[in-house]
């Protein structure tokens, strides 16, 4: 599922391949169930000769600004992903929706599964529940990593995946940054140490950052296709892998339902 740092690489990509500033026309929506607010009708007219003038990112949501104070909102889903072509190419399989641009190119939403969602507001934030805050921004601070976590009995794991607690987080980083600061996935939020603290929330911004570095890398090296999904984690997401500090067989448990993947030996339970 893309989360923040291929949720980020997106809002790159769009920015430069050139979608600001651009006029859309009237897109084409093939399932109609992705549209969340307001009906499909009424979400083509909106996007119809409106100009995009930014491209912004919160959490794991797209959000372009237009020229008249309407916001088109995007998520991805667990497969979707945006790429510009030339209108008249042939589009790549399992287009669900297409934006054509003034210049003639047209902006694809390709979702194989057809989880992503299209929003058309005022407020963008209307499409959001209650959301943490961005760890990548110097507002994240040891700090409030501690205020979202007091009292709280849940498993890690699970604590890391909500929204409100830190945006933009999912399975794949929430994994990896417990890997890093060897915490174990099932240790209750409200017993970390004064020790453990500062270290879960390094390894957030390191498992983040290493990523989105790895995204700005390869868009630079393979443009003007870049990869929208890479493997930039430590921790082996395969039966029978091996940790890469210890040598230990990484294990696969389920947390709250959620495929979670963990060092026994680097990140005991207790």
């Amino acid at each position: 599922m893309p989360e923040l740092p291929e949720v980020e690489n997106t809002r790159q990509y769009l920015i430069r391949s050139g979608l600001v500033g651009r006029r859309l026309g009237a897109p084409e929506i093939t399932w109609a169930n992705t549209i969340r607010e307001p009906s499909v009708g009424e979400f083509i007219e909106g996007v119809a000769g409106r100009r995009v003038a930014d491209v912004r990112r919160r959490g794991k949501y797209l959000i372009a600004p237009l020229d008249d104070e309407q916001h088109l909102v995007l998520h991805l889903g667990m497969t979707g992903r945006l790429r510009i072509h030339d209108g008249d190419s042939e589009p790549p399989p399992m287009v669900r929706h297409t934006f054509p641009l003034d210049d003639g190119r047209e902006m694809r939403f390709i979702d194989p599964r057809k989880f992503g969602h299209l929003w058309l507001l005022s407020d963008p934030t209307d499409a959001m529940s209650k959301m943490g805050p961005e760890p990548l921004e110097p507002s994240f601070t040891v700090e409030m990593l501690t205020d979202a976590l007091v009292g709280r009995k849940a498993p890690l794991k699970a604590l890391l995946l909500e929204q409100s607690v830190v945006a933009g987080l999912g399975n794949l980083y929430a994994d990896e940054a417990l890997f890093l600061s060897g915490i174990h996935p099932e240790r209750a939020g409200n017993t970390l140490s004064d020790d453990e603290l500062p270290r879960l929330h390094g390894a957030i911004v390191t498992a983040l950052t290493r990523s989105t570095d790895a995204y700005a890398a390869a868009r630079e090296a393979e443009w003007p296709d870049p990869p929208t999904a890479l493997s930039p984690w430590t921790i082996p997401r395969d039966k029978g892998a091996v940790c890469p500090r210890c040598g230990t067989e990484v294990q696969l448990l389920r947390v709250r339902n959620r495929s979670t993947w963990y060092c026994p030996d680097c990140q005991p339970a207790g």
